[in-house]
């Protein structure tokens, strides 16, 4: 690639090159996370107007720091031209749009490789590249996803589906983007040829369901969805509530059961032939006890502080913890422990609090370097840096082309 743009030099993907063009959540996420381990990512937008997410008060500046911001008209010719001159210097080209989008407006795959065999190439849209005509140009947000999958009918209460909140699909979607690019730049670089992937969210959400799934294609079973935040097969595995508030636990083990028993004081169930010793989970449908354990267990919480059982729950080594709200994290000694939660500087000098880079690299750490850049705030620099002149950029920008 070319001479670096103006960034610190950090993490494990220093000197590497991203560019990426898509609005809102998914495509932009695998972005935000190959900036935060260190590589110069572009972020293309429209020049008549930004990404629809700037709307949103908080959340772009997390979402989009460490990013350098171009506004380019890739779709017009003299435009086009700067985009593919950009695309000769970048290691990573990340679009996501509806279908093959790029490929219609005369942006394919191979006409990018013309530029540069070695570039990485991924595509991230609803229902992927190719398919049948009634999908595959459809437009698809998170719901859409999880809806399409599989996925949404598996959430929920036992009355009713709910979508799992907020925006998991497109956070999945990009985060399949993100170890895919990673995957084929290993190639590229054993090889030397380029590749194309194409990410389609619905089929990210099929792998994310996958689990019950197994059992409806290889034996007819569908399995039931939750009740109360409870595990829909195993009683002890859930959301469970206390004096206090909630916990959830998983209560799995020959001898966390046995001694659960004997605190609800239904030790007499335990080496029955319906409570085998050595019976690690309880099915809460298959075993003729299974709701009355469910039953005493509920009482037996309703009766305790939070903290008391998780201290017993600690004892057992029975997986819990409490369901912390969001005012709680950044108070939790974990977190001040692992800095998961931290403050940057927004462009325009404000204090910014919000999530800390992960996952933590030991010998390379990711960082923060940068908040969100203004709208075309890189254009004259990114431009500059791949050969144009400043008058070269003025053209572009009296033709509307640039911003």
């Amino acid at each position: 690639m070319s001479e670096r743009l103006s960034m610190p030099t950090f993490g494990p993907l220093a000197g590497l090159r991203v560019v990426f063009s898509g609005i809102e959540i998914a495509g932009p996420f695998a972005g935000q996370m190959l900036a935060e381990w260190g590589a110069e990512v572009i972020w293309i937008e429209n020049v008549a107007y930004g990404d629809t997410i700037r709307v949103q008060p908080n959340y772009p500046q997390l979402s989009r720091r460490n990013l350098h911001a171009l506004s380019l008209n890739i779709f017009k010719d003299e435009g086009r031209e700067a985009f593919l001159k950009l695309i000769e210097t970048t290691d990573i080209f990340i679009e996501a749009s509806k279908g093959p989008a790029f490929a219609r407006r005369g942006i394919t795959d191979e006409l990018l490789w013309e530029h540069n065999k070695k570039l990485v190439i991924a595509h991230l849209s609803g229902f992927g590249q190719y398919g049948t005509d009634e999908f595959t140009n459809l437009a698809a947000y998170n719901t859409i996803a999880q809806a399409f999958s599989g996925y949404l009918i598996q959430n929920g209460d036992k009355e009713q589906p709910m979508p799992a909140f907020p925006y998991t699909a497109d956070y999945f979607s990009g985060m399949t983007v993100t170890t895919a690019t990673l995957a084929a730049l290993h190639k590229v670089r054993e090889t030397g040829v380029g590749e194309s992937i194409d990410v389609a969210m619905y089929e990210v959400m099929l792998r994310m369901g996958q689990y019950f799934m197994m059992d409806y294609f290889n034996g007819g079973e569908v399995c039931p969805r939750m009740t109360k935040g409870k595990d829909p097969y195993y009683m002890g595995c859930g959301l469970y509530q206390c004096k206090d508030g909630y916990i959830v636990m998983e209560l799995v083990g020959i001898t966390q059961i046995q001694e659960m028993f004997k605190d609800m004081g239904i030790s007499h169930l335990w080496g029955t032939p319906e409570v085998p010793e050595d019976t690690q989970l309880i099915h809460r449908i298959e075993c003729p006890v299974g709701q009355l354990v469910e039953d005493k267990l509920d009482q037996f919480l309703a009766t305790k502080t939070i903290e008391h059982v998780l201290e017993r729950f600690a004892e057992l080594k029975i997986a819990s913890t409490k369901v912390l709200t969001i005012p709680e994290l950044e108070h939790n000694p974990q977190y001040i422990a692992r800095e998961s939660i931290t403050h940057w500087q927004t462009i325009d000098g404000r204090d910014c609090k919000g999530p800390n880079v992960m996952p933590k690299f030991k010998n390379n750490p990711g960082k923060i370097w940068r908040g969100m850049p203004t709208h075309g705030m890189d254009t004259s620099a990114i431009l500059t840096n791949i050969g144009y002149s400043a008058a070269d950029i003025q053209t572009l920008v009296a033709k509307g082309l640039a911003k």
